[in-house]
């Protein structure tokens, strides 16, 4: 088995590229429009829905621009990244505003990182 791709929101185009192009260095691959008729019989939400595509490596990232103020609501759904320097990651994530989460790893060493970006989607950090 293998992973295509993760779809997410993001409320608008610009913050996207500020999380996967600015922070996490992926490509904008394409940016597509989606027929309310078609997003009717995927999700049954009859409106026409823009999408673009971010690439790094052999990740792939579908997000739904949104134009709204809506932000994610499920707090455990979350994806994992295998980041090379970490605490490189975290200081530019910080810099940029995005919410980063920092915990201690108990009678070990090192920690667990998590990543949120304006859309409250969470990203955990290896």
């Amino acid at each position: 088995m293998q992973l295509e791709h993760l779809a997410i929101a993001n409320n608008s185009e610009k913050e996207s590229d500020k999380f996967f192009m600015n922070l996490l260095g992926c490509e904008k691959t394409r940016s597509f429009m989606v027929s309310s008729d078609l997003m009717e019989q995927f999700f049954n939400l009859k409106k026409e829905q823009k999408i673009v595509k971010y690439e790094k490596d052999n990740v792939s990232f579908e997000v739904f621009i949104t134009d709204d103020d809506n932000h994610a609501k499920d707090i455990l759904t979350h994806s994992c990244l295998v980041i090379e320097d970490r605490e490189e990651l975290v200081n530019k994530a910080r810099l940029m505003g995005f919410e980063t989460i920092k915990v201690p790893r108990k009678n070990d060493e090192g920690f667990y990182l998590f990543l949120k970006d304006s859309y409250k989607n969470l990203y955990e950090i290896k």
